[in-house]
């Protein structure tokens, strides 16, 4: 059996064949609605006065509306406007649903003479869509409970349906409409519905609407697939079909009323279009009114309880969605230098002698096509380039390894000088304050180690390629030395400043990550000192993370910030410090960046870490000049611990070579062209020279207090539902204007909890036991973004994109 339903939004009277129709009820006109079912096959071929929706819930049917011939499928919905016409034809052993509803509603609640409607799920796909199925179901599951009557669930899921349809699908009143559009035609049709009992000719209608006649004749005929005449008949036909089956009416006096010159020509026509003269077609509605093959109530209810147990239709999917939508000018557009992708910090050196992690930089080079690794650590014992006892021995093999790696690979480093000692963050109630060792007692003898560094890394790699290396030098603000050497900053500054100049002439130079998380007392007193050096520097550097220092300028103290807009806060603070101190304009490079620095937070292995990173990356385009994300892989944060798959370390690779989300973050950002057009709360359209455009729209979710009130480090993997403001999913509509007329090649990327993400992945695979090879080579193989193409007309030079993201996802769209 093949089944579906016509709601129908109007008061009509049809031409059906009625070979084998069963009409299984009707329910009376309740307000201002009327409810009927059918069963058997139906054609339909007439002028709908109103409206008309229909949905499919089984089966097909075909919809031959104007030029165009829709094939509908189960869940298909389709709205017909008023005063077009159309036919339907579905296929046998059909079961139909029709609900009527007074055209004069939709114009009370609408406040507009003409609502106009695109709903058609077969051109287009919503969640809008989904949300009306919902409804239907739910209304036809009342009907299963109670086929008689109308009660108040009924009425309410009614007027629902309306409301949804105005708000949901109606069109404004000032959207721009085409010449050939269809709406053009509106006053036509109202006109019509006006006059349809007067004498009415193509001249004279065109004349009450400034058209001209053959402008009008091949509108109409383009848009309703009849003509002028043939249209006027229709109408007029109606209203004498419903005048001879409601009232005792003279057939002459109902050919008159109704527009007909004569009873005999309205006899003719008549005939051409039922089969029947007018007394034999009223004769036969009589007969079938006194005995009507309508099945009883109890049949209904049966077949919807069938199909209610099947399908479950009374169980409404129950999901907010929120919808934004913009209109985007595409002639527009503003070139950007994007900073995301171009540095990755790779951490201690020491680290960077793991085979597996020289694999990992090479991937992320190959994928991200970063520009400059940070590696610092170059003092720390277990690296062993000095000897703390003869400082002026050097063992430079470790050093050649990862730099020999780096160079081989395109990377050029971006060296810090400090001294650090390797120490990983897990828990923030453990931060006291960062590991040093105490190796240089002068400035003197710490610029001349890094001579001989440099003089090492200039015969081994040559003056051309290390020059467009950089070098920073490292400030520990709680000690308030730089490197630990004592004695003023400025001059010790200046030194090294001179020192790297003197050996590479055109090298970068760089520091010191003075970050804006310290009191402003404290930086900005640092930055005006600095103002007072000899050599200003070529970039300077910070650190950017959600947490404040208290207080006190010499002790750690880290306390939590909002995340959503810890980065635009720092930054907006760095620049002001900055312009208050009359510092010289430099570029600003952030040398660490990550949403939490704690090493055992499961939130750094979500899909929401992506989505709220595009936020922030967005919205500091312009800001800032480089962004070195912290750290590049979770191999920096191996322990005893890190036995799983993912631990909730900060890398955007895995120890066992997962992409993490940040890394899809940054991949997607790195696609996007070099000439920004518009941004908004949930996307960002780029473009190119050749009309190609570079699309992210990200559903990021605010952090809820659940999780700024726990330790990171208890924050586990399964706590997704609990530590987010909303789960709501998002529709965005970019209407972009000003694209040529053509053919648009589609390609996306979905990255989110059901798209890729490797924590979900996981999860559905199971987690509690040890995984083999073969499965992590399986979770790899599934832990990638989903794509899908297509192609997109572009008319009126606009195209339309509009797309449904659930919580936490990503989609990168490319369109050429």
């Amino acid at each position: 059996m093949s089944y579906f339903v016509i709601i129908q939004i109007s008061k009509s009277t049809h031409k059906i064949n009625r070979q084998k129709l069963t009409v299984l009820g009707e329910i009376h006109m309740v307000y201002n609605f009327n409810v009927k079912f059918y069963n058997g096959p139906v054609t339909i071929d007439t002028i709908q006065n109103e409206y008309l929706l229909l949905y499919v819930i089984r089966g097909s049917c075909h919809v031959h509306l104007a030029s165009e011939t829709l094939h509908m499928n189960p869940k298909d919905v389709l709205m017909i406007n008023g005063n077009r016409h159309f036919k339907l034809q579905n296929q046998p052993s059909a079961f139909l649903l029709a609900i009527y509803v007074r055209a004069e509603l939709f114009r009370q609640l609408t406040n507009t003479h003409l609502p106009h409607f695109r709903c058609c799920s077969v051109q287009y796909s919503s969640v809008k869509y989904e949300q009306l199925q919902y409804m239907l179901y739910d209304l036809l599951g009342e009907y299963a409970l109670e086929i008689n009557g109308m009660n108040a669930k009924k009425l309410s899921i009614l007027y629902k349906i309306c409301d949804h349809l105005i708000h949901s699908f109606m069109l404004s009143d000032n959207q721009p409409l085409s010449e050939s559009s269809e709406e053009r035609l509106d006053p036509v049709f109202s006109y019509i519905a006006e006059h349809f009992s007067e004498p009415l000719s193509l001249p004279s209608v065109s004349e009450q609407i400034h058209i001209a006649p053959t402008s009008l004749s091949r509108l109409f005929k383009k848009n309703t697939g009849i003509t002028f005449v043939q249209y006027v008949t229709k109408v007029r036909l109606q209203h004498a079909v419903s005048d001879l089956t409601g009232s005792q009416m003279p057939v002459s006096n109902i050919a008159l009323n109704n527009g007909f010159s004569t009873a005999s020509q309205f006899n003719k026509i008549f005939r051409q279009n039922y089969n029947l003269s007018p007394s034999e077609y009223r004769q036969q509605e009589a007969i079938r009114k006194d005995n009507p093959d309508v099945q009883n109530p109890s049949q209904i209810s049966a077949m919807l309880n069938k199909y209610r147990s099947k399908t479950r239709m009374v169980v409404v999917k129950e999901q907010k969605i929120r919808l934004q939508s913009a209109v985007i000018d595409c002639t527009r557009g503003k070139e950007i230098h994007n900073p995301w992708g171009t540095m990755l910090y790779l951490g201690f050196a020491s680290r960077l002698l793991s085979g597996t992690f020289q694999r990992q930089i090479q991937f992320l080079k190959r994928n991200l096509d970063f520009e400059y690794g940070c590696i610092n650590g170059l003092f720390s014992p277990e690296f062993g380039l000095i000897n703390q006892e003869q400082l002026d021995q050097l063992n430079f093999v470790n050093l050649d390894y990862i730099l020999d790696s780096l160079v081989e690979n395109g990377i050029c480093p971006l060296i810090v000088f400090d001294n650090q000692i390797l120490k990983m963050l897990k828990k923030l109630s453990e931060i006291q304050e960062i590991s040093i060792i105490r190796i240089f007692s002068d400035s003197q003898q710490f610029n001349s180690i890094v001579e001989k560094i440099l003089m090492h890394v200039i015969n081994r790699y040559g003056l051309k390629e290390v020059s467009n290396w950089k070098f920073m030098i490292w400030y520990y603000v709680y000690k308030q030395t730089l490197i630990g050497i004592p004695g003023n900053f400025v001059d010790i500054w200046d030194n090294f400043f001179e020192t790297v100049r003197k050996i590479i002439p055109n090298a970068p130079v760089g520091g010191v990550s003075y970050s804006p998380s310290l009191h402003k007392d404290s930086i900005v007193n640092f930055y005006r000192e600095w103002t007072n050096a000899k050599h200003m520097p070529d970039f300077i550097t910070i650190n950017s993370f959600p947490y404040r220092e208290a207080e006190q300028p010499t002790k750690m103290n880290a306390i939590r910030q909002n995340i959503d807009t810890f980065f635009s806060d720092d930054l907006a603070y760095i620049h002001s410090v900055l312009e208050e101190v009359h510092f010289p304009e430099c570029p600003i490079v952030v040398m660490e960046w990550n949403l939490s620095f704690i090493q055992r937070n499961s939130f750094n292995d979500m899909a929401a870490k992506a989505a709220i990173m595009i936020k922030q990356m967005t919205d500091s385009l312009g800001e800032v000049d480089y962004v070195c994300y912290w750290h590049a892989s979770d191999i920096f944060a191996g322990d005893f611990d890190a036995k799983r798959i993912l631990n909730g370390a900060c890398g955007l690779i895995s120890s066992d070579g997962f992409c993490k989300p940040p890394y899809y973050a940054l991949l997607f950002f790195k696609q996007l062209y070099n000439y920004l057009v518009e941004r908004g709360s949930h996307y960002i359209v780029t473009k190119n020279g050749l009309d190609h455009f570079a699309i992210i729209l990200f559903n990021n979710k605010s952090l809820n207090y659940e999780y700024y009130s726990r330790d990171e480090s208890t924050i586990e993997m399964n706590d997704d539902q609990k530590i987010f403001s909303n789960h709501d999913a998002l529709e965005i509509t970019l209407t972009l204007q000003g694209v040529q007329n053509r053919d648009y090649h589609v390609r996306k990327q979905i990255f989110g909890p059901e798209s890729g993400s490797i924590l979900d992945e996981w999860r559905h695979l199971g987690t509690d036991l040890q995984l083999t090879l073969n499965e992590i080579s399986y979770l790899k193989r599934c832990s990638i973004p989903h794509r899908k193409n297509e192609t997109i007309l572009a008319e009126n030079k606009t195209l339309i994109i509009q797309e449904l993201l659930q919580e936490h996802e990503v989609m990168f769209i490319q369109i050429d």
